[in-house]
């Protein structure tokens, strides 16, 4: 299937999903649940755990499904974003996290609201670093993974392994370091405009919890950055997501087919042919070889 005879199909969703995406999904709306049922209010903070499990799903989703891409040739590896169960795993942990701890602080408004205040400074600091370590973690080892690469057992090529493009060491120190200086610029501006919200209440945003009134109890004070958090974080990594999907993705036609010489001419074609059903740019790139 490939050219102008290649025909779209359109999978039902049955057959989009799986065990563990199901898991997931059944386990974060079980713990959403439980934190609507407290009678939020305000819903801001509800909404980066529900980012963060956007993200899950969709690399859930890559990773339930791409075995498709390469129905014609399980012999190529095709990780342009890296190892999508590893993103999504580590990201349903952390949008988990963030729903436990607003569960928590919710019933402390409820069974004890005059500590609310005493929380203020530690619950910000701890949701925002989560918040953004999520998306942090989800980069900090891109580069082991994120490759295209084609595994052979030929003898006469020598390895096992004939790699068409990789993360290259200049691209991974620039994502590396944006991103870690994205994580630790958030953390800090959020722990000290927290201080500062501490000793004298400046860029405090009241947020009322569940429990907001109750003995005459004050609503939740978070960090006015929070409101920048919430929109960066996910934005970041969408754009070095772009960047690492664009270096990866783009490979030298010429470059390729001299490295399968060695290879019989049908494996060769049966490549090439994968290679064009995976990404349509490919079918471009070789058509005009």
């Amino acid at each position: 299937m490939s050219g102008n005879n290649a025909k779209k199909e359109f999978l039902p969703l049955r057959k989009l999903l799986n065990e563990s995406l199901l898991r997931d999904l059944i386990i974060f709306i079980i713990f959403y649940l439980f934190i609507l049922a407290q009678s939020w209010k305000n819903i801001f903070l509800t909404l980066f755990p529900v980012i963060t499990y956007m993200f899950s799903l969709f690399f859930r989703l890559i990773n339930a499904n791409k075995w498709r891409l390469s129905a014609y040739d399980n012999t190529i590896t095709y990780n342009p974003l890296g190892l999508e169960k590893k993103h999504a795993n580590r990201l349903i942990f952390t949008a988990l996290l963030q729903l436990i701890l607003l569960f928590w602080i919710g019933g402390e408004s409820y069974y004890h609201p005059q500590l609310i205040q005493t929380y203020d400074f530690f619950f910000n600091v701890l949701f925002n670093f989560i918040y953004t370590f999520g998306f942090y973690w989800i980069l900090i080892d891109i580069w082991k993974y994120s490759k295209i690469a084609i595994e052979t057992k030929s003898s006469i090529e020598g390895n096992s392994e004939i790699l068409v493009n990789r993360l290259d060491l200049k691209n991974f120190k620039l994502i590396y370091l944006i991103n870690l200086g994205t994580f630790i610029l958030l953390n800090i501006l959020n722990l000290v405009i927290v201080t500062m919200i501490e000793f004298n209440g400046f860029l405090g945003i009241m947020h009322n919890l569940p429990g907001t009134g109750i003995e005459s109890s004050l609503p939740l004070k978070i960090s006015a950055i929070s409101f920048l958090i919430v929109v960066i974080s996910p934005l970041m990594t969408i754009l070095l997501f772009y960047l690492i999907y664009k270096n990866i993705s783009s490979i030298n036609p010429s470059e390729l087919i001299e490295k399968l010489q060695l290879l019989p001419e049908s494996k060769q074609n049966n490549i090439i042919e994968t290679l064009k059903n995976i990404n349509h740019k490919y079918y471009r790139d070789f058509s005009s070889e």
